[in-house]
């Protein structure tokens, strides 16, 4: 075997070796990637179900829930692969379903003004009361099929809380602060009409009388 015959072999030889360390770093890197994968998804599960007991909501912010989560098992890991990865899964997380819960609203909204009733809101936002919230907006948006259709969409869709369930707490909240500032206006106009005040009219002086205020 001549010299360069040697030279090609060993040529050949080294480039294997290369490539068998190539892709042996390949499968590392993705295997790596995949773990921290499972992890940011683990972690996002841990989100929808603080979601689901109603810690988090569209508006929530990171600083409002970092220490909620920090002592998770979940969170740990994802911090491990960055200082800013737990903040910005929980960032995309909440933009996804406040962008989805914006959007449910702007049908919410209208069906609701043109519900045209008075809708008792008793109790929590339990799955019955949700229920006859639903049905009452679906005979108000009966006439419309569209309307209908997305009011149907909406009650159905669970991922991770569904915007009927929200939309029935916020209309909820509001109908108590209508009621709460009602009755607060309703107590003043009493208070003010039962008000028996009575100003200083002022000593009556008689004639010839003269006060020390006169000096004399």
């Amino acid at each position: 075997m001549s010299e360069t015959e040697r030279q090609l072999y060993f040529s050949d030889y080294v480039i294997e070796l290369q490539n068998a360390e190539d892709e042996k770093h390949r499968r590392i890197r993705d295997a790596r990637r995949r773990a921290e994968k499972a992890q940011r998804d683990a972690f996002r599960e841990r989100l929808v179900e603080l979601a689901k007991s109603g810690v988090i909501t569209p508006d929530t912010r990171w600083r409002g829930v970092e220490s909620k989560v920090a002592n998770d098992p979940t969170y740990e890991p994802v911090q491990a692969q960055g200082r800013d990865v737990a903040r910005e899964v929980f960032e995309d997380f909440v933009y996804d379903w406040s962008t989805e819960y914006r959007h449910d609203l702007v049908t919410l909204h209208k069906v609701w003004d043109m519900s045209k009733r008075d809708f008792v809101f008793d109790g929590d936002a339990n799955a019955e009361h949700v229920e006859s919230f639903t049905k009452m907006l679906l005979e108000a948006s009966a006439d419309s099929p569209t309307l209908y259709g997305e009011i149907r969409r909406i009650s159905n869709r669970e991922t991770p809380v569904s915007s009927m369930h929200l939309f029935y707490k916020e209309r909820k909240a509001a109908s108590y602060d209508s009621a709460s500032n009602g009755h607060a206006k309703k107590r003043g106009s009493t208070s003010n009409n039962g008000d028996d005040s009575s100003e200083d009219e002022g000593e009556i002086i008689e004639d010839g009388e003269v006060t020390e205020r006169d000096g004399t």
